[in-house]
């Protein structure tokens, strides 16, 4: 079993050598999660690492600026890959990595790779809206009806600038899958799922490819990486609870910080 990236700089005795083989499985992508966000990528995330995956879901903040510079031009899909790879990590599942997964399999052709799906098109595009709510949030600049610090912060700015490649991929204008899509009409956004849907099947050898629903829970996914299933249910992670606790809180600390910090200069006097 691969080592988590926290565990590789252990001493090695002088003149031991590592397995050839499970040095080069520790330094690839073995699974590329290929489902767009809101298909479970969470669910998917805490299974592979039970089964033994140190898995990428999302962006570590530390890695915002290279995924900025990628949307802007200034870096390239290997320097994306590099990062992840030297960090320790052997598969990646939600966006934006799943924009990337000809690339990822160009480069790791061995890798097999996981489409996560929703019931419906629609069904997806109800819990997309609900995750770009959030995001609106997020981003929204600051102003005096809405005194948030938050695009403040720079791995913020860069998750912004990064969010925008995605849905590039299946030939959408940077920036129209998170925030265009306002402007368009019913089953839009459904059409853009079962498009990304189409490629993936279109594009992955059927050999290599798992269409997976998370409802379908250990077997599947077991079966297709020739694990064992474990001794434990099937991680179903809801993230709509979370995520609009997270945008009552977002919302909370864009006013609140100007009274306390207001209350923190008057204590100085």
């Amino acid at each position: 079993a691969c080592q988590k990236a926290e565990d590789t700089a252990s001493f090695v005795p002088f003149g031991t050598q590592s397995n050839p083989m499970e040095a080069e499985q520790c330094s690839s992508i073995q699974v590329i999660g290929a489902g767009l966000g809101r298909t479970g990528t969470l669910s998917l995330r805490v299974a592979l690492e039970t089964l033994g995956y140190k898995t990428y879901h999302f962006v570590h903040p530390s890695h915002a600026a290279t995924w900025a510079a990628y949307s802007r031009g200034l870096a390239d899909s290997d320097d994306i890959l590099d990062l992840i790879v030297d960090s320790g990590f052997t598969a990646t599942c939600d966006q934006p990595t799943a924009d990337l997964y000809v690339e990822q399999l160009r480069r790791y052709p061995g890798a097999k790779v996981i489409l996560t799906v929703r019931d419906s098109g629609d069904r997806w595009a109800t819990s997309w809206k609900t995750l770009m709510d959030f995001i609106e949030v997020q981003e929204r600049p600051f102003s005096l009806s809405y005194p948030t610090f938050i695009q403040w912060i720079p791995f913020m700015q860069h998750w912004k600038e990064m969010r925008s490649i995605m849905g590039t991929h299946i030939g959408l204008p940077p920036g129209e899958l998170i925030r265009g899509w306002r402007s368009k009409p019913d089953g839009w956004l459904a059409e853009q799922y079962e498009m990304h849907n189409a490629r993936v099947m279109e594009t992955v050898p059927s050999s290599q490819l798992l269409v997976f629903n998370v409802k379908e829970g250990w077997a599947p996914l077991c079966d297709f990486l020739e694990k064992n299933i474990p001794n434990e249910p099937f991680p179903f992670v809801n993230e709509s609870s979370d995520i609009e606790f997270a945008w009552k809180t977002m919302i909370v600390l864009s006013y609140a910080w100007i009274p306390a910090a207001i209350s923190a200069v008057a204590l100085m006097w």
